[in-house]
């Protein structure tokens, strides 16, 4: 049996027994006996990281309201499209809009910025999300209050170049 096994590895080429080596060494490479032999001094300490009370349907709500708010903005959408400015209208968008943007930016937060790992970065970054948000909907609602609406505010913006480019032709 050892002649074979001998004889075999003979035939071999030297880069057919390279791989051969580095697959029976491979389990040995990460094997370490402690934490402390990877990680050295600093070795984390699960204890002291706070840890979320669990809860499952979380996800599934956060889910289902997002599609909710996206499903709402559609008809907001076409009707300022279709009809233009409408008070109702523009109240609603001024909601839903900042809503849906927060509870995107939400989702991105969560994902990125874990608050087990890094958790004075995402309270911070989730307090300015909030504060952004809340601005939004202070704008949105000065802008339909006060001014001309949000549907004719974005369609000034949107014409706003080709105004300018009309009164220069006059001239």
């Amino acid at each position: 049996m050892l002649s074979k096994s001998v004889s075999l590895a003979r035939l071999r080429t030297p880069i057919q027994q390279r791989v051969q080596l580095l697959h029976t060494a491979r389990p040995l490479l990460f094997k370490a006996s402690s934490p402390r032999a990877l990680f050295g001094d600093e070795v984390p300490n699960p204890a002291t990281v706070p840890q979320p009370a669990p809860n499952r349907l979380k996800g599934s709500y956060h889910w289902m309201n997002e599609r909710a708010v996206s499903i709402i903005s559609i008809p907001l959408l076409a009707t300022a499209f279709i009809y233009g400015s409408n008070p109702i209208n523009d109240m609603l968008m001024g909601i839903v809009l900042p809503v849906q943007v927060y509870m995107s930016f939400e989702q991105v937060l969560t994902d990125y910025f874990h608050a087990r790992r890094w958790p004075v970065i995402s309270r911070v970054l989730k307090y300015s999300l909030v504060t952004l948000a809340g601005l939004a909907m202070f704008g949105a609602w000065r802008i339909n209050t006060t001014d001309v609406g949000l549907t004719n505010y974005c369609s000034r913006l949107w014409n706003a170049n080709n105004k300018n480019k009309k009164k220069e032709s006059d001239e």
